[in-house]
């Protein structure tokens, strides 16, 4: 009898424990969206896919094109990919390369036989002076850009040419200057129904005086196929320092700037100032549609970083008066961080990957400004469905290539 009533008294005792104790804390939410104004703000807290990465990539490139000193004949990838400026892949997996160094475009297969080299330099019909963009539409038609505002030409998927669009630039220019803003000097993005996205500044606006940083406005437009003007609004440029030596180097180190990115169906338009995790995305009428924001904490400059910067600058510019710069600098307000975003790139699916200061790889956000997780990664130009193309240099003939590494969507 008083074994079993020890019993029930025990019994009773945790169970009154229990239900001493309070009720687990509730998960934190990954993401808080709301309303201001009819603008959507996402704020970003944590990522969907939580610690693990649903996406990944190949470690090792499934093709790379060029890249060796070994040149066999006058159509090897390796005399003609250099200062690549553009990628882009089609359907059929062939490579389109804008090589700056060459002034021309290229089609290759992923094995690297050249299949066509696609247009000619002069001003007549599928020529251009100095290709600018590229693009891959619906249909694999191959769409180049030339120089400035002068003519757009279209190519089958093999190269052949099909037709030529003649841009008016008077009415660009006349559109786009006024009494204070200076015209655009060329497309800054093409989007796939013929429009292109353009920056302008202010005329005659201040230099900075030493030991100043400025950034100077840019307002970025869309300029549709009637040439009406659709304004994303004023953000601000790339840092420079006042200094006082024309010999002087113009830019402070880990410099933040403004970003702008454009894609996805229906197409949006993505700004950042750089100087915070925040980017605007807007609809192609200039409408501002939402405000992608990240929880995250600054990421210092060391001095280790601040020496290795200026030592890989002053190998390219070995005549700058580099102690005018370090004057400059020091009058300057002190860099103790990296900018918060160093770039980023819309996919051909409409998601946004953006590389930001001290991590390996970007981040991927969906269309609607959540943010999924990260990808271990190299930067790429050119991200599809399935493969990443990347801009690499081989470690042991340091020459430029293109790799492309499987991207597989979890």
């Amino acid at each position: 009898m008083i074994v079993r009533g020890s019993r029930t008294l025990i019994a009773l005792a945790v169970a009154g424990i229990g239900c001493d104790q309070p009720p687990p804390e509730p998960e934190a939410p990954r993401v808080t969206v709301w309303d201001s104004a009819g603008i959507e703000i996402v704020e970003n807290h944590a990522p969907e896919w939580g610690d693990s990465a649903l996406w990944s990539v190949d470690p090792e490139p499934e093709f790379v094109i060029g890249g060796t000193n070994v040149i066999e004949s006058p159509d090897d990838p390796s005399q003609l990919i250099w200062q690549v400026r553009g990628l882009a892949r089609l359907s059929n997996g062939n490579i389109l390369v804008h090589s700056g160094g060459e002034e021309a475009v290229f089609l290759f297969e992923p094995t690297g036989e050249l299949v066509t080299r696609i247009g000619r330099k002069g001003q007549g019909p599928g020529e251009f002076v100095r290709p600018q963009h590229i693009q891959v539409l619906p249909g694999d038609t191959i769409v180049v850009w030339d120089y400035g505002f002068t003519r757009v030409n279209y190519f089958d998927s093999m190269g052949t040419f099909v037709g030529a669009r003649r841009l008016d630039v008077a009415t660009v220019l006349e559109r786009t200057r006024t009494a204070t803003e200076y015209s655009p000097e060329s497309i800054t993005i093409p989007l796939p129904d013929g429009s292109f996205v353009v920056q302008r500044g202010i005329v005659d606006y201040p230099r900075p005086q030493p030991g100043e940083i400025q950034r100077r406005p840019v307002e970025y437009l869309r300029i549709d196929t009637a040439y009406a003007l659709h304004s994303f609004g004023w953000w601000r440029w790339g840092e420079v320092i006042g200094t006082r030596s024309n010999r002087s180097y113009s830019w402070p180190p880990f410099a933040r700037q403004s970003m702008v990115a454009a894609g996805g169906n229906p197409p949006s338009v993505y700004i950042t100032d750089g100087d915070r995790f925040e980017i605007h995305q807007f609809a192609a009428d200039g409408a501002l549609k939402r405000i992608i924001r990240r929880d995250a904490d600054p990421v210092p400059i060391t001095s280790e970083e601040l020496a290795d910067w200026k030592t890989r600058v002053a190998e390219r510019r070995p005549h700058v008066d580099w102690a005018d710069w370090e004057r400059s600098l020091a009058a300057a307000p002190p860099r103790e961080f990296h900018p918060p975003i160093l770039w980023f790139r819309l996919d051909t699916e409409g998601y946004l990957w953006v590389w930001e200061s001290g991590s390996d790889g970007p981040l991927v956000f969906d269309p609607e400004g959540r943010w999924l997780g990260k990808v271990d990664m190299p930067p790429g130009l050119w991200i599809d469905e399935e493969m990443i193309l990347v801009i690499g240099v081989d470690p042991d003939t340091d020459v430029q290539r293109i790799e492309g590494f499987r991207l597989r969507r979890g």
